[in-house]
């Protein structure tokens, strides 16, 4: 079956095969071939050559976020409604709810209910295999509501916080 990703920004057709539980992956003149085993909901061992790597993936909306050999992967289906979408193009509601990237842990809040946020400022940290990632606000607003504190383990679609258009 043949796909084409986003991998960051750039696109990649890629064959994908599964007879049993090998894998084959195509891009190009470029083939992998591994044995696929279910580790856990969202973790799957890739043996390759007598060799184990672990791959994480979550679902966010119409992407998947793959960890793979310590890299992070966005992996989505191109088109002109669904291309690569920046994060200044995210829809207002996006912009005002705040939700973690994948299933994790709330390592860090840095804002507190009231405060003033600027674009781009770092609102809290949350741990997803082994990652930190910040999460940032994409607008100038306002804390209105923290549902989250440092330890709580979240959910991918879980709101961290909310926030008020600043003006």
């Amino acid at each position: 079956m043949e796909f084409e990703f986003l991998i960051g920004a750039s696109p990649h057709k890629v064959t994908v095969e599964m007879k049993g539980e090998q894998l084959l992956l195509r891009e190009g003149t470029v083939s992998f071939e591994a044995n696929l085993s279910p580790i856990s909901p969202g973790a799957v061992s890739l043996i390759r050559d007598g060799k184990s790597i672990t791959a994480y993936y979550a679902r966010q909306g119409e992407r998947v976020l793959v960890f793979l050999g310590g890299r992070q992967y966005v992996l989505e289906a191109p088109g002109e409604e669904r291309g690569h979408a920046r994060h200044d193009d995210a829809g207002p509601e996006d912009k005002l709810r705040i939700k973690a990237p994948m299933p994790g842990k709330v390592i860090q809040i840095s804002v507190a209910e009231g405060d003033e946020v600027r674009k781009n400022q770092t609102l809290a940290i949350v741990e997803a295999m082994k990652m930190e990632n910040e999460i940032k606000s994409a607008i100038e607003a306002v804390v209105k509501k923290i549902h989250v504190a440092a330890g709580d383990l979240v959910d991918a679609e879980r709101p961290l916080m909310e926030l008020t258009p600043k003006g």
